[in-house]
């Protein structure tokens, strides 16, 4: 016994069906929960050949205008029994009763399999509820390197796309479940009419079976192709729309139409690949089943003329039962293919669920409580993946209320720095310190609530002002201070230009906002969440020269007992830095005060001249 089931346990479809089971049960879904509508598929089933049997005596006295056998017939003897005494004419009553009682079997039949789908569905919209859960729940923990590498649309073909493609196949599973125990319901009224000729079928059946395994193969091989060529199209598609000023800035329209038309057309051809196939199934197995019926009816009339055996009631009900039934013999193959079709989503979605590639960061446990003392870097290091290297041993310091300034050309690694003081990425080698802790001990929350960054990318959501100022906050704000934020920034009296104010829409990543409206915007943000350090990231580089005078008092106002690290290519909004680090090829080549630097003539001061006229 336990060398069959080691083999069993070995088996492909075993190890599918268990890889299948662990998915459900990722998605909170285990198999305890298909019990309800499986049962009740196998009541409606069951309720399908009970009509079928009461057919046979209905055909039979219908055949010989006699209905008297019914009489001796299990079960109906009971019920006849019961109610004939309440009719006067017998045989006009019996074939009433049989005409009842079909009509309930097949409203039960009706009631239960809908019962069983309608839990079904639920169960399976509830499944992609939870799969897409789960999956956004993964995005947010990889870290941002993950993002940086991923193509936004091809996640959310992941997301939405496939997590929805492999809901939908489930929900066909249901039907085939239920095919499948109306099949055993009909191999029974089969083998109570002719075992004998079910025999004959049993043997046919397995060539019926098997005809349509090298298409299932086919069906799973193109599956393949198609989620690749879909993925595909969703970057496709997300580049595009992204990018759409770009494009019609370089009149590109024509080749983007030809680069998608190329992308749709992959899918297209993927999908009907797979279209085609599954079609094919019905047409192929209905040709298999013809030369069935075929040999059958040979079969049936050996017996009737050579053994006199059976009934012409009972043998045309079983071809209807049989004709009924094709169907259901393809169920093992339409639960195959189905399978099939979702193994290449179940794959790409499973991918999610692995830790390869996915940057993910470990989280500290200490709060920190506050910065007393200076955030510190120390010989940090840091590569990309499969790039080149972006900071060497690089090191400063930034005491409480310090403001220090970061400056260097495109690509030196300031943007790099930054992201490594947030935590979006852990250094290589080296280390940043708060307060002499490195931060990798303290959790996200409470090391990002104490800082503030302003970027020279604005980061906004298609939704109004109000939500894009407050976003993030943990805490009620009066509508004064917001305003005041708001005049902070220099924004205040562009919002009270137009008809909705604070709640005006902004469009997809603030289109309907300047640049600097959208800087400005995120810049009252910081200021709404008095942060101990502030990180500006080229914050004034969307701003024309006077906008930019203008906020450069709300930045004191900002960083008054407050850290800053500022990075700024426009170097007249560093003037009153503490601290300058000049950053070249991710070295620090000069360090000092304004005037320090200027006295050098070195990097620094070519960097001041080019921007005298600041």
């Amino acid at each position: 016994m336990g060398r069959v089931r080691n083999k069993i346990t070995k088996t492909k479809a075993y190890l599918n069906l268990i890889r299948l089971k662990n998915f459900f049960d990722m998605a909170d879904m285990g198999f305890r929960q298909l019990i309800g509508p499986v049962i009740l598929a196998i009541l409606a089933s069951l309720f399908e050949g009970i009509s079928f049997v009461l057919v046979i005596p209905t055909i039979k006295g219908i055949l010989s205008g006699d209905f008297a056998f019914v009489k001796q017939t299990p079960v109906l003897k009971d019920i006849i029994s019961i109610l004939l005494p309440f009719f006067s004419r017998p045989n006009s009553a019996i074939f009433a009763i049989l005409i009842v009682c079909i009509l309930i079997s097949v409203s039960l039949k009706n009631l239960f399999q809908y019962l069983s789908s309608a839990t079904t569905l639920f169960l399976v919209r509830q499944f992609a509820h939870n799969l897409r859960k789960l999956i956004f729940k993964r995005y947010l923990n990889f870290g941002k390197l993950f993002f940086d590498q991923n193509s936004a649309g091809g996640l959310f073909q992941v997301l939405v796309g496939f997590s929805q493609k492999i809901a939908n196949e489930i929900r066909i599973l249901n039907g085939a479940l239920y095919t499948l125990f109306t099949l055993v319901a009909y191999i029974v009224v089969m083998a109570f009419i002719s075992w004998k000729l079910l025999i004959a079928t049993i043997i046919i059946f397995p060539v019926f079976h098997c005809s349509v395994t090298w298409l299932v193969k086919k069906i799973k091989d193109s599956s393949y192709y198609f989620t690749q060529a879909y993925s595909e199209l969703g970057k496709k598609i997300s580049n595009s729309l992204s990018c759409m000023a770009l494009i019609k800035a370089y009149t590109a329209e024509k080749r983007e139409q030809e680069w998608f038309s190329y992308a749709s057309e992959r899918v297209r051809k993927y999908q009907f690949s797979i279209d085609k196939k599954m079609a094919l199934l019905a047409p192929f197995q209905e040709t298999i089943f013809v030369f069935m019926i075929l040999l059958l009816v040979g079969a049936i009339a050996f017996l009737l003329v050579r053994e006199k055996t059976g009934n012409l009631a009972g043998y045309i009900v079983f071809f209807v039962v049989l004709r009924r039934s094709s169907s259901s013999f393809g169920a093992f193959n339409n639960i195959r293919s189905s399978l099939a079709s979702i193994k290449g989503p179940i794959k790409e979605v499973m991918k999610m669920f692995n830790s390869h590639d996915k940057h993910i960061m470990k989280d500290g446990t200490t709060e920190l409580k506050n910065i007393s003392k200076s955030i510190e870097v120390k010989r940090l290091r840091f590569t990309y993946p499969q790039g080149a290297r972006v900071l060497k041993d690089v090191s400063f310091s930034a005491s409480k209320g310090e403001m220090v300034a970061v400056v260097g050309s495109s690509g030196s690694g300031k943007t790099t720095l930054i992201n490594m003081i947030m935590r979006f990425y852990d250094p290589l080698n080296g280390s940043i310190a708060i307060d002499g802790r490195d931060i990798k001990e303290f959790t996200f929350k409470s090391l990002r609530s104490k800082i503030a960054l302003v970027s020279q990318e604005t980061f906004l959501f298609n939704s109004s002002i109000r939500f894009n100022i407050l976003y993030g906050l943990n805490r009620k704000v009066e509508e004064e201070e917001l305003l005041c934020a708001a005049k902070k920034a220099q924004i205040y009296d562009f919002i009270m230009t137009l008809p909705k104010r604070l709640d005006t829409e902004i469009g997809d990543r603030g289109v309907k906002l300047s640049g600097g409206e959208k800087q400005r915007i995120s810049i009252a943000r910081a200021i709404l969440k008095g942060p101990e350090v502030i990180i500006l990231d080229e914050a004034t580089s969307s701003l024309d020269s006077i906008t930019e005078k203008k906020i450069q008092q709300a930045f004191k106002e900002l960083i008054k007992n407050r850290t800053a690290i500022v990075i700024a290519h426009r170097l007249s909004t560093i003037k009153n830095a503490d601290k300058i680090i000049v950053l070249e090829k991710g070295e620090i080549v000069e360090r000092g005060t304004l005037e320090e630097l200027l006295r050098k003539k070195g990097q620094f001061y070519l960097y001041w001249e080019e921007q005298k006229f600041y």
